[in-house]
């Protein structure tokens, strides 16, 4: 009688609380919107690594990234058999494999892929000292300065025109026309601002500053990114913050966890991520 090859164990990955099925020939992981798994962690690539069922067996290949895919702590280098109990990581998102009949958990995104789209494994991190985030905040303060020439470089260059190179015989542009250019140069000043700050903590996992000092936000259930509405919440947060005169952010000095007022009112939290491989440096 003709013996038929075996079928491989079914098998799942856990990032989290989120869970992801592997019955598929080919799952591809990373950040790009083409991928069967999206991560959005700037430490994952754009096609990162995949997992595919060859031999029988489910085999975890890395994609050329950038900050590397890991299995039981060895970096993959070549394809590698995976089974359940293993512990794999995608950048800084750790995960698992599981088998795919074991006890359901409690996720936002389930195993018939429904969901928002995104995944936000927990990143292997501890709670960020008060120097940590006043330096992060000096980071964003300074970019954030820096970014906003762009926006009014119209206003800023028309007012530099009129100051040194226009004539003085020549009728400089109206008030009413240099209060709408201002007005313009506001409004693209408000979406650069909401992008470097709201988009940030919804997507991206902090602001640049934040993500300069190695701080990552994430959500009251430790997740990442933390989505818009809940980044809305904590910039609604932190203008109470700043209605108490900063006395707010002191709490990080008091607190084991490290939250402030805002970060307590929003269900937010910052962590420092540990290094690739090594420990967490001293807060």
């Amino acid at each position: 009688m003709e013996s038929r090859p075996s079928e491989p164990a079914r098998l799942r990955l856990r990032l989290g609380e989120t869970i992801f099925a592997l019955d598929s020939e080919k799952v591809v992981i990373g950040r790009s919107r083409s991928c069967d798994i999206r991560l959005r962690e700037d430490t994952v690539s754009r096609l990162h690594a995949a997992f595919v069922i060859r031999d029988a067996a489910l085999v975890l290949e890395d994609l050329g990234s950038s900050n590397g895919t890991y299995l039981n702590g060895e970096r993959v280098l070549t394809p590698c058999v995976v089974t359940a109990g293993d512990a794999v990581r995608f950048g800084s998102l750790r995960g698992s494999i599981e088998p795919a009949d074991a006890p359901p958990a409690r996720s936002r995104t389930g195993e018939d892929g429904s969901g928002d789209g995104f995944s936000s494994g927990l990143t292997d991190a501890r709670p960020a000292g008060f120097g940590w985030r006043v330096l992060a905040v000096g980071a964003d303060a300074v970019l954030l300065a820096l970014g906003s020439l762009v926006p009014f470089a119209p206003l800023l260059a028309t007012l530099a025109v009129e100051r040194y190179l226009l004539p003085a015989d020549t009728l400089p542009p109206s008030l009413e026309a240099k209060s709408v250019l201002a007005g313009a140069c506001g409004a693209l000043w408000l979406v650069y601002a909401f992008y470097f700050v709201v988009h940030g903590w919804a997507r991206r996992g902090g602001t640049p500053g934040m993500k300069f000092c190695g701080l990552r936000l994430l959500d009251w259930r430790q997740r990442i990114p933390i989505g818009y509405g809940r980044a809305l919440l904590r910039l609604a947060a932190g203008l109470v913050t700043v209605l108490t005169l900063g006395l707010g952010f002191l709490l990080v000095l008091f607190r084991r966890d490290r939250k402030s007022l805002h970060d307590l009112l929003a269900g937010t939290m910052v962590v420092r991520r540990r290094r690739f491989g090594g420990a967490v440096p001293p807060a």
